[in-house]
């Protein structure tokens, strides 16, 4: 009976723990950024059609967070992304909050990219 409770407990886990990693997502299709502007939490870009892999609150904007390890380099990118016209798409694994809102964030560091 241990046995089959033990068994049963790690398949509950492991199922919920994948959900929550499923949830995350590329941020795809890609997207021409329309405006930009600086927060508290880091570097938010507004576009149309955002995918919401995480269901966050908004989905108009999506942000790089000032925390993540590849800030400065990707920051570069996009603003030149948004001075160009050229098209995101990125990976997002979650939420940030600004204003009682969430927002989808993007990783500088994960499959981030420029068309």
């Amino acid at each position: 009976m241990k046995n089959i409770l033990f068994l049963m407990s790690f398949l509950g886990a492991l199922f919920f723990g994948s959900s929550a990693v499923d949830a995350a997502g590329a941020l795809h299709p890609p997207q021409k950024i329309t405006t930009v502007a600086f927060h508290e939490e880091g570097f938010f870009m507004y576009a149309d059609g955002w995918a919401n892999p995480n269901g966050c609150d908004r989905d108009t904007a999506i942000v790089l967070l000032k925390t993540d390890p590849n800030y400065d380099k990707a920051f570069a990118l996009l603003l030149t992304a948004y001075a160009s016209g050229k098209e995101v798409a990125g990976y997002s694994d979650g939420c940030a909050m600004h204003d009682g809102q969430s927002y989808n964030t993007i990783r500088g560091f994960k499959y981030l990219v420029v068309r």
